[in-house]
């Protein structure tokens, strides 16, 4: 894996000269897609097969709680290099990748059996190349030994750009560069000769035939000034990435050259990274886990006449679909967490649909905030209507769930003349989704009270409010009123079992959850509440890094 390579890069700026050779034996794939846009979303995408919304790990910050690496290993049983070692293979890393172990508190352990990460080095290139040769120099002396998974992971030509010298001098192009491209490229010639240096160490000890061997990057990089600024986050992402899904950011190289192949193929079909971990395990005829999101493409190297996968991504504040050459991203407060970059408010989300065959930079979208603005949008023929309605469908689709919050309100336990219900949370926005005859007295981002009134009090049955907390950051605090008075605890009921808030004060949320499920009436609480999805586990964060681990996202242009 080569850090922040774009997709547009090999074979464009003379920087490239062994990949090229490469790939002229490779399954070259001219159109695949990341499906996040920074190293450790993507690598754990890369790694599961699933959706990085759909691991407890989060993608707004840089830290990982103890609860989100806990969880991390409850919920992910099978991640590739695990699932590996358990059929019998050797698993190891070799790479500058902080993310993939939970030794500083910014990533999680995937399961490789040996791991050489080299972060915190100062010039980690040479001493990734010159392990690497180590472990390849092991695994061919070794008798009977396992078949064995490597992954190379570079961090060239991440940020800082600095590339050793000479290395521009090695650029082709009538391009008039900005310094920092050109520093880029003179990194991305310098990872050029480290891959060279390994594939002969490959072939020296008569592995290269007998081995599949994938190249790929976790994310591109922004570069261009149109995008400078990203209009999901607002931040400052030239010559950066992790801010948006545009398709500089998420076109990476995919080089794929099986067992004992010579022969290359272009292939055009779009693939995305979460179809990588089934493809392996297709390859290696292991049983695929049913829970996954991606789907092996290996039917591609046999025919493109499959059918077009939706593409899905997310990345911080962005989350996105793609239909060929069409793209809908949305600015998304779904993925945010509470701390030093956002203090809970939730503003205005909106969607910039964007068509690559008229727009190929993306620079000139339509924008909308909700789908029925396009009813009235003269300018747009209702074709273009048609494709942005199904790629809207398609995202609301595919787009995790949040858990959604149930009150229900059983009549005719006790005289019913007015109940109010007032919803507050500390982060995040309460959205109310049914109210069942309550009226919304009044609602702000963090606060709602409803109020039903009936002039028949002793009527008989229940009423049931829906509502959720946007993005899922906060717990909310309920507060019960009837005919004017406050409800003691002992008339509320907590989840299937009714648990009441005095038994379980202050830790009651997990009690909540209900799975998919919704509790029976109760014949003795007045009100009932729970908690329907998947929620999170804990709503507490903390923001501090070690030292450590802050010397180590400077050093990587993560941080200044």
């Amino acid at each position: 894996m080569i850090d922040s390579l774009r997709g547009d890069i090999l074979g464009n700026y003379g920087v490239s000269p062994h990949l090229d050779e490469f790939a002229r034996e490779s399954y070259v794939f001219e159109d695949h897609l990341v499906n996040a846009a920074w190293t450790r979303p993507s690598t754990l995408v890369f790694f599961t097969g699933k959706y990085a919304s759909s691991l407890p790990v989060n993608f707004w910050d840089y830290p990982t709680t103890r609860e989100e690496v806990s969880e991390f290993y409850r919920q992910v049983k099978y991640p590739l290099p695990r699932i590996l070692l358990n059929q019998g293979m050797n698993t190891i890393m070799v790479g500058n990748n902080p993310f993939l172990n939970d030794q500083f508190g910014l990533g999680v352990n995937v399961g490789f059996k040996e791991l050489y990460d080299f972060s915190n080095f100062a010039k980690d290139t040479p001493l990734i190349t010159n392990k690497t040769l180590e472990v390849i120099d092991t695994i061919s002396k070794e008798k009977n030994a396992n078949p064995f998974f490597l992954f190379i992971n570079f961090n060239d030509p991440h940020k800082p750009y600095t590339p050793p010298t000479g290395y521009t001098n090695r650029i082709q192009t009538k391009e008039i560069l900005e310094e920092r491209k050109r520093d880029y490229l003179g990194e991305v010639a310098y990872i050029d000769d480290q891959i060279k240096i390994i594939f002969d160490a490959l072939k020296e000890s008569g592995l290269y035939d007998t081995s599949l061997i994938l190249i790929t990057a976790d994310h591109g990089e922004v570069m261009d000034p149109g995008h400078a600024i990203s209009p999901f986050t607002g931040t400052n992402t030239f010559f950066g990435h992790g801010q948006d899904l545009f398709y500089e950011n998420i076109h990476v190289p995919l080089l794929i050259k099986m067992p004992n192949q010579k022969q290359g193929r272009r292939i055009q079909k779009r693939t995305q990274s979460v179809d990588l971990y089934p493809f392996l395990l297709e390859h290696l005829n292991i049983p695929i886990p049913p829970e996954i999101s991606g789907q092996s493409f290996g039917n591609i190297l046999v025919s493109e006449n499959s059918t077009e996968r939706t593409y899905y991504g997310e990345t911080r504040a962005t989350q996105g679909v793609g239909i060929a050459e069409h793209f809908l991203l949305q600015k998304s407060f779904r993925f945010h967490k509470p701390g030093k970059f956002w203090k809970g408010f939730v503003g205005k989300e909106k969607y910039f649909y964007y068509d690559r065959k008229k727009d190929p930079k993306q620079l000139s979208p339509i924008i909308f905030s909700d789908l029925s603005e396009l009813i009235d949008n003269q300018t747009l023929p209702e074709e273009g209507k048609s494709i942005i309605s199904n790629l809207w469908n398609q995202l609301k689709v595919l787009e995790p769930p949040i858990p959604i919050y149930q009150i229900r309100v059983n009549l005719g336990l006790t005289m019913l003349n007015e109940v109010k219900i007032r919803l507050q949370t500390k982060e995040g926005s309460i959205r109310i989704l049914e109210s069942d005859d309550f009226q919304i007295d009044w609602q702000s981002n963090q606060n709602a009270l409803l109020v039903w009134k009936d002039s028949a009090p002793e009527k008989q049955g229940s009423k049931q409010i829906s509502f959720e907390v946007y993005p899922d950051v906060s717990f909310p605090q309920f507060r019960f009123e009837v005919n004017g008075k406050p409800v003691a605890d002992d008339k509320i009921g907590i989840g299937v079992y009714e648990i009441s808030p005095n038994a379980c004060n202050p830790n009651c949320f997990p009690f909540y959850d209900t799975g998919l499920n919704q509790p029976r009436r109760s014949f003795s609480n007045i009100f009932q509440v729970w908690r329907q999805g998947k929620g999170a586990q804990s709503y507490e964060r903390k923001d501090d890094l070690e030292t450590d681990a802050m010397e180590i996202l400077k050093k990587q242009g993560y941080v200044h």
